[in-house]
C-alpha cells in the first residue's frame, strides 16, 4: 500500500502514518519513502528493479492460513459490510491481528519526487489502524465482521478492500510476519441482497489433495446457477489456468489435472489460485509434488 506521510499532501491519510510508525524504523533509526516493505521489514528502498523477484521469493513460502472474502455495498450511501473468515490451517493455535483498510488505485497527484501516478493508496483503516486482536487454534476459524463508508470525493470504482493477519511479535530481523492476506473490489459487492449469503452455510475453499501430484480438487458451497472463475498463477505472477463453470449443485467440486492451458503437466512448486464469484472471493497456494 503507497502512504503519504505529511499532511501537507493531498492524499495524507493520518491513520496510514500512525500505522507506519507501529514499525521500527527501517534504516540508522529513522523512515523513508518510498521503500520496499513486506512482512513488516526493511527490503530495500528505491531499487525497483529488485522488488518483484523480492516479493514472489516471499510468496512462494507456505502459508497456514486460508483468507476468505464476502460483503455487500450501496451505491446510493456509499456504505457496505465488509467479512473476512480466517481458517489456521498450521498445527499450532496463531494469536496476532486482523487489519482492513480501503485504498484507492490511480490517483493522479504530482508530488515532490515527481511521480504523478499513485496506486493502492491507504485511504482508512477499519475499525483503526491498529486492527483486532485474535486467535485462532489450530484446525479453527475466526470471521471477522465491519461496516465501512466510501467517502465523498473517492472513486468507488477505484477502491479495493485489504485485509490481513499478522503476528504480532517481532523476529529477530524486526519481521512482524504477515501470515496471510486478501483482496475484494469495492463494485464486486454491489446487489448482494439482504439474507442472500445466508443461503450457503459456509464460505471457503478447499483443496484435496494439498500438496498433489497428479490432480487435485476445488470444493465449495454456491447457490444453484452461480457463475465462479479459478485463475492459477506461478510465484510470478504468470497467469497457468483458468476453470470457469456455473453451479449445478449446492455443494460444488471442479477438479484440475495439474496441467497449463496448453495441456503440459506443471512441475513440482507452489503455485497460487484466486476463486472468484458473485458471492464470495478466496485465494489460496496449491504445493505440487
Amino acid at each position: 500500500m503507497e502512504m503519504h506521510i505529511a499532511s501537507s499532501y493531498p492524499l495524507y491519510c493520518a491513520e496510514a502514518r500512525q500505522r507506519m510508525y507501529t514499525y521500527l524504523p527501517p534504516y540508522s533509526g529513522g523512515y523513508a519513502t518510498p521503500w520496499l516493505w513486506y512482512d513488516g521489514n526493511q527490503h530495500g528502498s528505491y531499487t525497483y528493479s529488485t522488488w518483484q523477484s523480492k516479493i514472489s521469493t516471499r510468496m512462494a513460502i507456505p502459508s497456514p492460513v486460508t483468507v476468505t472474502m464476502w460483503g455487500d455495498y450501496s451505491q446510493t450511501d456509499g456504505s457496505g459490510t465488509i467479512n473476512a473468515q480466517f481458517r489456521n490451517d498450521g498445527s499450532t493455535t496463531l494469536s496476532g491481528r486482523i487489519l482492513y483498510v480501503i485504498t484507492e488505485d490511480s490517483l493522479y497527484y504530482t508530488g515532490p519526487n515527481g511521480d504523478p501516478w499513485h496506486n493502492h493508496v491507504a485511504r482508512d483503516y477499519i475499525p483503526n489502524q491498529n486492527g483486532q486482536s485474535v486467535s485462532i487454534p489450530a484446525g479453527d476459524s475466526v470471521t471477522v465482521t465491519y461496516p465501512f463508508t466510501i467517502q465523498a470525493g473517492w472513486n468507488e470504482n477505484k477502491c479495493d478492500i485489504i485485509t490481513m493477519i499478522h503476528d504480532t511479535q517481532y523476529q529477530a530481523d524486526s519481521t512482524r510476519e504477515v501470515w496471510q492476506g486478501g483482496i475484494k473490489h469495492i463494485m464486486d459487492m454491489i446487489g448482494i441482497k439482504e439474507g442472500e449469503t445466508q443461503v450457503i452455510a459456509s464460505y471457503g475453499v478447499t483443496l484435496s489433495p494439498n500438496p498433489c501430484v497428479k490432480r487435485t480438487v476445488f470444493q465449495f458451497e454456491l447457490p444453484v446457477n452461480t457463475g465462479y472463475r479459478i485463475d492459477i498463477y506461478d510465484v510470478a505472477g504468470r497467469h497457468i489456468k483458468n476453470l470457469q463453470g456455473i453451479t449445478q449443485r449446492v455443494q460444488e467440486a471442479v477438479t484440475w489435472d495439474l496441467t497449463n492451458e496448453q495441456g503440459a503437466h506443471l512441475s513440482a512448486g507452489v503455485y497460487l489460485f484466486k476463486f472468484q464469484s458473485d458471492v464470495f472471493d478466496s485465494s489460496g497456494k496449491i504445493i505440487i509434488k
